[in-house]
């Protein structure tokens, strides 16, 4: 989506005692489960004895994309949240993208979501071929061995967003006609206790139905938490020297090691709101007049910055590994590569042997 330094992370319950610190900023959760009946919006866990209140008006401040098409709710859960979390950093189309929806309706937005941007995946993209998989099966019957067809027809599954926006936590559902308000919060890295009724509400009735079900919390990947961190270390670095700067007149002659990054006011408001330098400040301020102490804390943050930025590179590249692999269609081969092993006589023998395998499990 154009989306950096974000990540989906799995939690697999939203209880009480639960402050899911250790994720750090939560932008969204995504409920994920799947769908028993047919995607009309009148299916178990998803509307069904919902006591939603109308709204005459739909609130300005969030943004919300109907889904209008199939195989579009994944994309949709994740973009209701992306596209209401201006701390996230998006790329220029993703902008231009929200800047020219603004004002539609719901189902307008989702509708150039699915037709006008090449680059918003559908869950299909991600399940390549799924639909279309048909499989032949060796079966041994009284008359010998023959072949069963076996299409393979892929599963319905909801994603259901939830975000906050400006103090009040909001339910995204792309299959119902607008936000949900679930209720205001006071603090904003816990803004997830207002949502907390609803999402439980859901677990008890699918863990009681037997549904299937998942949630993600959409938090900083390991790059967001690099990057942050960097920040934090600039600031520290540029207060060290303003410090040295009053101290000496030529320290800078003696400690040259420095390294060359852009640090905005913009960078200075975030690090202070995130709260995540205290502990270098304090050290800094512990100090005093103590040159030496002061040179050394401003080394600590340059050597800290040079290997932050070494982690990111090879984490990037982690990522572009990772991306080809989860998007890459991988059916050509695997259809190939069965192909051979019947060409060659080994795909029948394997079956046996599979099928010998299993009778030996089931028996112990």
């Amino acid at each position: 989506l154009g989306v950096k330094g974000a990540k989906a992370t799995e939690v697999f319950v939203l209880d009480q005692q639960d402050n899911f610190d250790d994720l750090g900023e939560i932008y969204g959760l995504v409920f994920l489960f799947k769908m028993i009946g047919d995607v009309s919006g009148d299916v178990k866990g998803l509307h069904r004895d919902a006591k939603y209140e109308p709204i005459d008006e739909l609130p300005k401040n969030v943004y919300f994309a109907n889904q209008v098409v199939e195989n579009a709710c994944a994309t949709l859960a994740v973009l209701n949240i992306v596209l209401n979390c201006p701390q996230l950093e998006i790329d220029q189309e993703l902008k231009e993208f929200k800047e020219f929806t603004r004002e539609l309706p719901p189902a307008a937005n989702a509708w150039f979501c699915n037709h006008k941007s090449p680059k918003f995946p559908s869950n299909s993209q991600f399940d390549v071929q799924a639909k279309a998989l048909v499989v032949e099966e060796a079966v041994t019957t009284k008359k010998g061995r023959g072949k069963k067809i076996i299409e393979v027809v892929g599963e319905a599954y909801h994603y259901i967003a939830y975000v906050p926006v400006d103090g009040e936590a909001w339910q995204l559902d792309g299959l119902y006609p607008h936000p949900v308000s679930l209720g205001k919060y006071s603090n904003e890295k816990k803004w997830y206790e207002a949502a907390r009724g609803e999402i439980n509400a859901r677990i008890n009735g699918f863990f009681v139905e037997q549904i299937e079900y998942v949630l993600l919390a959409i938090t900083k990947d390991e790059l967001g938490v690099h990057q942050d961190r960097i920040k934090d270390c600039m600031y520290i670095k540029s207060l060290a020297e303003n410090r040295l700067d009053k101290l000496s007149n030529s320290w800078r002659e003696v400690d040259s090691k420095d390294i060359d990054l852009f640090f905005t006011n913009e960078d200075e408001i975030r690090v202070i709101n995130r709260g995540n330098y205290v502990a270098d400040f304090e050290n800094l301020t512990s100090y005093h007049d103590n040159i030496e102490n002061i040179k050394e804390l401003r080394t600590r943050m340059v050597n800290t910055i040079q290997s932050l930025l070494e982690e990111i590179e090879i984490e990037k590249k982690r990522k572009e590994v990772e991306k080809e692999r989860r998007t890459f269609d991988y059916c050509p081969f695997f259809r190939e590569f069965i192909s051979i092993l019947q060409e060659r006589g080994d795909l029948e023998r394997l079956l046996d042997a599979a099928e010998d395998m299993d009778e030996r499990d089931e028996y112990i």
